[in-house]
This record gives structure tokens, sequence and C-alpha cells, in this order.
């Protein structure tokens, strides 16, 4: 499936965490959407300056000043799902003038549709022995 956009996917984010209910497993990956390197460019040499531009990097004098959009992903699966066709694979891609607003409504949408988690067991430690 192509990419959504940003309010149809999270419709279809809720409706299908609403109809999983807890039986199979949801990835959420979230990365930055790098462009594509032309292969004309690539042949000459040239090179892609995408460093961050919030860490000190002592071999370059590049500046990294553009800002880059996320792709966001789910994907459903489960037991249930044998073939590979049946598993669902949703993504989007969020610019960042829209993130702040959109990771508010993703964050609803994920906090309603897992509500069946249930907090992680903590194992019991052995107590140490006393020496006399």
């Amino acid at each position: 499936m192509g990419r959504l956009d940003n309010s149809e996917f999270l419709k279809k984010v809720s409706d299908i965490l609403g109809k999983n209910d807890g039986k199979s497993s949801v990835y959420l990956t979230q990365k930055r959407l790098i462009p594509a390197l032309d292969i004309d460019d690539a042949g000459k040499g040239n090179v892609i300056n995408d460093l961050s531009s919030n860490v000190n990097h002592i071999d370059t004098e590049f500046e990294n000043t553009s800002t880059y959009p996320i792709l966001i992903r789910v994907s459903l699966n489960g037991k249930d799902i044998k073939d590979k066709k049946d598993k669902i694979k949703l993504s989007t891609v969020v610019e960042t003038e829209r993130l702040d607003q959109f990771w508010t409504e993703y964050v609803q949408v994920i906090k309603t549709g897992f509500v069946g988690l249930k907090k992680k067991e903590k194992k019991k430690s052995k107590k140490g022995k006393v020496s006399k």
C-alpha cells in the first residue's frame, strides 16, 4: 500500500488497533526521510551532507541547516495471519511544520488503541545470604 495522507493514516491506525484488540503484534516505526541521490550526482563524487546539526562534527566544515520529513510506519503481524498478503502495512510522511500537531493526534490514537496492555512482571530478586 502507498503512503497515506496524515489524517487518513490516523483513522486507519485507529480502526486497526480497535479491531486488533491485542491479538496480534503491532510494530510502530519512525525514521527521518532523506531525499534520494540522483545516479548522475553519485558518479561525480558528490557527497551527501546530511549530518545532524545538533552534534559537533570535527572532520567536516559543513553545518546542516536543512530539515527532513519523518516517515512513520505501522505494520500488523500475528499468529492468525498466515499469508503475507493478509499482513497490514501503513505509512505516512509528516512534514516538520506539522510534526507537533501530528504527534499529539498520533499519541492519542495509540493510547486509545492499546487498552489491553499489561505491565511487565518484575522478577523477584533473591535475597543475599547474611554471613555471621
